[in-house]
């Protein structure tokens, strides 16, 4: 049996996906956007598969990619290197450190409201892996499209697993004063 998950967290989830995407995945001064869709990403591509867990939910992120050249020169582009050079090895290796980056972005974010919390380290899986994410009985599934650069887009697949009701007080008008994950040295 699955356990509910409030509109209210439900919110608060679509919200921190959507800035944890925008730290990891977008350039310092570009635009990126991330809007809710209805369908998963189809056709050949992979996913890196996150995970941030407490004793109450399990939260899956997929974020679906293909090595495009796009897709090469962007991660490039964040890497400070050239699309030459981000081959193979290199372009995985990136796009998992850019995968890490957003689950503790997502990590930070839920520590706030659930004390007992983790992450996993990212993992690259084939796309089609996630045709079976049913067989999870996640309490609540989303996909999002971001527009990370002017040609370049990646979707994603929320699944949250809950073992209990889930609820916090998130209020998005507060959201604006949410730290945004940058380094502070002292």
């Amino acid at each position: 049996m699955s356990s509910a998950i409030s509109d209210r967290a439900c919110t608060g989830f679509d919200h921190f996906v959507t800035e944890a995407i925008k730290i990891s995945f977008a350039l310092p001064d570009g635009q990126c956007s991330v809007a809710p869709i209805s369908e998963a990403a189809t056709g050949k591509h992979e996913v890196v598969m996150l995970t941030v867990a407490s004793y109450r939910f399990r939260v899956l992120l997929f974020v679906h990619f293909d090595r495009g050249l796009a897709m090469r020169a962007h991660l490039a582009a964040l890497g400070s290197v050239t699309a030459e050079q981000m081959v193979e090895e290199r372009f995985v290796d990136t796009m998992m450190e850019r995968g890490n980056l957003c689950c503790g972005a997502l990590n930070r974010e839920l520590a706030q409201f659930f004390p007992h919390i983790g992450m996993s380290t990212p993992c690259v899986l084939p796309g089609s892996s996630l045709e079976h994410i049913g067989a999870l009985r996640p309490s609540m599934t989303r996909h999002y499209r971001a527009e990370i650069a002017a040609d370049v887009a990646l979707r994603l697949t929320l699944a949250i697993c809950a073992f209990a009701d889930i609820d916090f007080p998130f209020d998005l008008r507060e959201a604006g004063d949410a730290p945004s994950g940058e380094l502070e040295l002292f």
